[in-house]
């Protein structure tokens, strides 16, 4: 390449930190052109006087070039040292091609730096849209157009007889760990005392009806009530009278040794998946990731109503931290009930990464970084034919068509932003999934 061509190439540099919390370092990649470096160009890197953000710049001829980035949290004074050492080591810099050299090193964090939440704080406050987030006049929309799906309040009968008006109602669901203790208190529940008598009143002992009241008897399971919303992580349970605007569709499930019919509710407006109906809980399950929610309150009835909706890669990020939390598994295959979908690893649950992109905010990101394969048979992997493993370590989450195809673009769209050494895993591709952080969106 000629001095001429070089002179009027555009010449770029390119900054990603990623924070490990469990071993207090921040790993940091620096992307120099190969043109530059080729001219034994050595590029300054400076921390700054907070110790809170990198600046990267070069000397003539592109004394020009420069970039900055936030860190994810403040690094020791010793790091500065070893910024500057580095700096001036053009020879450790590696050639990942697509004419890019690239410096990669760690920086350790500051013991004193209080801003970094406990490890408590990492895994805690991950769910967008709790109980807790809405009002009595929340309204929910199609967030793929404005068809209105719950108003604002509910017609009610009141004691005396009088229809009146009264706000909606909004309780969290239990988890499923309390579910599932509940179901192994009622099959393995101790033995009685010796000598207790048990009253029997038509067939029920006092001891099932204690069960009862106290909530973990068989017949105790959520219901949708008329009034209410119960929230989970990832959709609000309703009653079919209490929403408007959706149409039931039959589809048939592709994945299963048995064929499965579920009836999906679709936006009358748009035909936009919104949910799907619970028989078990006699409701509807409308998904997060369809809705977009209004929590103005009603003095604000004249004003324009301001409508927020979460990226479907937070409300699926909560999904798999709530499983890892409850099954203690790391690998699961996404699909949406047909042949194909994603096979991924959560390979680090909780994260923090700046980096320089043009499109991307140089602030610290929350997030969690996956490891992903494109999987062509889906029912192959979760149901292996005879004689084949099966593997136990691994969980199954169908998610919309239209999610599932969100995640997959946006593994694969991080996965070109990260640096050309950290992209490739072994076998596995390498992205990042934004997770909810309740702490930033107070």
């Amino acid at each position: 390449m000629s001095a001429t061509q070089q002179e009027h190439e555009p010449v770029s540099l390119y900054l990603h930190a990623e924070l490990l919390p469990n071993i207090r370092h921040i790993t940091l990649y620096i992307s120099v052109p190969a043109a530059v470096q080729s001219q034994n160009i050595q590029p300054e890197i400076c921390l700054s006087g907070s110790r809170r953000a990198i600046i990267v710049s070069l000397q003539p001829p592109y004394e020009h070039v420069s970039d900055t980035i936030k860190l994810p949290a403040r690094v020791t004074e010793a790091s500065r040292r070893a910024l500057s050492i580095a700096g001036r080591r053009t020879g450790d810099a590696r050639d990942h091609g697509h004419g890019q050299h690239e410096y990669s090193f760690r920086m350790q964090i500051d013991n004193e730096d209080n801003s970094l939440p406990s490890r408590e704080e990492y895994m805690d406050s991950f769910v967008p849209w709790t109980a807790t987030d809405m009002t009595y006049s929340t309204r929910l929309r199609c967030r793929h157009c404005s068809n209105t799906l719950l108003d604002s309040c509910v017609s009610c009968d009141s004691g005396s007889g009088k229809k009146g008006i009264q706000g909606w109602i909004w309780k969290d669901l239990p988890s499923g760990n309390w579910a599932e203790m509940m179901d192994f208190w009622h099959c393995h529940k101790p033995d009685s005392h010796e000598g207790h008598d048990h009253d029997d009143i038509n067939g029920v002992t006092a001891e099932d009806s204690n069960a009862t009241v106290k909530g973990y008897g068989a017949a105790n399971q959520v219901v949708a009530t008329p009034g209410t919303i119960l929230v989970d992580v990832a959709t609000f349970l309703i009653t079919e009278p209490d929403c408007s605007g959706l149409k039931q569709v039959e589809k048939k499930s592709m994945i299963a040794s048995s064929t499965e019919v579920q009836t999906e509710l679709l936006c009358e407006n748009c035909d936009a998946l919104i949910g799907v109906e619970d028989p078990v809980a006699k409701g509807w399950r409308l998904f997060k990731t369809g809705l977009s929610v209004s929590r103005q309150s009603a003095e604000g009835e004249n004003e324009d109503p301001s409508w927020e909706s979460h990226p479907m890669e937070t409300v699926v990020a909560a999904q798999l931290l709530e499983l890892i939390e409850r099954e203690n598994i790391r690998r699961f295959v996404l699909h949406c009930g047909e042949g194909n979908g994603l096979f991924i690893w959560v390979f680090n649950p909780d994260m923090r990464y700046s980096n320089s992109c043009s499109d991307h905010s140089i602030t610290a990101q929350r997030a969690m970084k996956i490891l992903f394969q494109d999987v062509t048979d889906v029912d192959e992997m979760l149901h292996p034919g005879r004689g084949k493993a099966s593997s136990l370590s691994l969980e199954e989450l169908q998610l919309p068509p239209g999610v599932l195809s969100a995640v997959s673009e946006t593994l694969k769209r991080r996965n070109e932003m990260l640096p050309q050494s950290a992209r490739v895993f072994r076998e596995w591709k390498v992205g990042i999934m934004h997770r909810f952080d309740r702490s930033e969106n107070v």
